[in-house]
């Protein structure tokens, strides 16, 4: 889905980037992450977030959060998400150049009916 995004601090400052937004499959889902390399040290959080189309400009809602299945890859179980999906890395470095590489692998869709 995204192969291979690397993001790396200039400074120690809070620092959080998005993805952009992709309509979703159906209304739940399992998002798999693989952190391909942390010299953060596990700092990186991933979030899912959701809205619907007609929200301009809005963040979106937090529709669940990445934990840890067998390193190095990560998942989040999201029920009833709305039109639109993108998620949000956010990590503090402790020095210049810090940083994860990772990469979301494509989703499992599923309904209400599993």
């Amino acid at each position: 889905m995204w192969m291979l995004t690397e993001i790396v601090a200039l400074n120690t400052s809070a620092m959080t980037f998005y993805t952009p937004w992709f309509p979703k499959g159906e209304d739940n889902a399992v998002f798999t992450l693989e952190k391909v390399l942390d010299t953060i040290n596990g700092g990186a959080t991933f979030t899912v977030l959701t809205k619907n189309r007609e929200a301009e400009g809005s963040e979106g809602t937090s529709a669940g959060s990445f934990s840890a299945l067998t390193a190095p890859f990560y998942e989040a179980k999201c029920t009833d998400l709305e039109d639109l999906v993108r998620f949000k890395v956010t990590f503090t470095a402790s020095a210049a150049g810090q940083g994860v590489i990772f990469r979301f692998l494509q989703p499992t869709w599923y309904d209400t009916a599993v």
